[in-house]
């Protein structure tokens, strides 16, 4: 058993650890253009990537065609194309609802409402009355081209120096855009954390592999992102370690 204990911990060193499900970063590298500068809420990346708090590494699959008969009273199946399954998103809402709100602007850009001398129809920024709008208004899609961004999603480890500074994996999903946003529940009862959760779809996918382990050995400060924490949680830890590292610095004065 010892042996097998000793195997065990050869291989795990050897492997660079154990990988952590918590610890990613969703990054919209792309958020810019004529497209996204005019949305009601301005993209603002470094919010989407530190209340981001739930993302599936995206799976991929093939699409077959069969043929019967291939040897006697068997058949053979083989791939045609690749199948690309869409991309979920979960985020924690601050208190003014920065996702939420962005990705509900960036679905009705979409979606754009027109009137009949094909000019924008705006919803009036008053809140008090019910907004007043015209009845013959018809919606115009805009073109894919200014609504498709970019989205990265690294596969990360907490290093010596960094917190994000073993990258073992960088997905590139091309040519994405939210297709759907799902309900968001408002309860009376005990009181959570608001998630709200949008779907994406995307043209393709791309994965660049790295070394997590040479990431890890690395004293370069090539490796450290100048992005935010990974997670809402991983910023409260380092608020936490912030304040811990500064604590004993006024206990050695003393």
């Amino acid at each position: 058993m010892a042996n097998l204990y000793s195997k065990l911990q050869k291989e795990i060193a050897r492997g660079g650890g154990i990988a952590k499900s918590n610890q990613f970063r969703v990054v919209f590298p792309q958020l810019g253009g004529s497209f996204f500068d005019k949305l009601a809420v301005k993209p603002d990346r470094e919010t989407l990537e530190v209340f981001c708090n739930n993302v599936s590494l995206p799976s991929v699959q093939a699409a077959t065609g069969q043929v019967n008969g291939y040897y006697t009273g068997s058949s053979y199946k083989y791939p045609t194309m690749k199948m690309y399954n869409d991309l979920s998103l979960s985020f924690v809402c601050d208190a003014n609802m920065t996702a939420l709100k962005f990705f509900h602007s960036w679905f009705d850009n979409i979606f754009q409402d027109k009137n009949q001398f094909d000019q924008d129809e705006r919803i009036p920024d008053e809140m008090s009355h019910y907004p007043q709008r015209k009845r013959n208004r018809f919606t115009r899609l805009a073109y894919p081209d200014s609504y498709q961004t970019t989205v990265l999603i690294d596969k990360l480890e907490p290093g010596p120096r960094y917190r994000d500074q073993g990258r073992s994996m960088r997905y590139f999903l091309t040519n994405a855009y939210p297709y759907s946003i799902d309900a968001v529940p408002l309860d009376a009862g005990t009181q959570t954390l608001l998630v709200c959760s949008v779907n994406m779809f995307y043209e393709r996918f791309e994965v660049q592999f790295e070394d997590a382990r040479k990431n890890l050995r690395s004293d370069s400060n090539n490796i450290k992102s100048s992005r935010p924490p990974t997670s809402l949680s991983g910023a409260l830890d380092s608020v936490k370690d912030a304040f811990s590292g500064l604590t004993d610095s006024f206990g050695g004065l003393f």
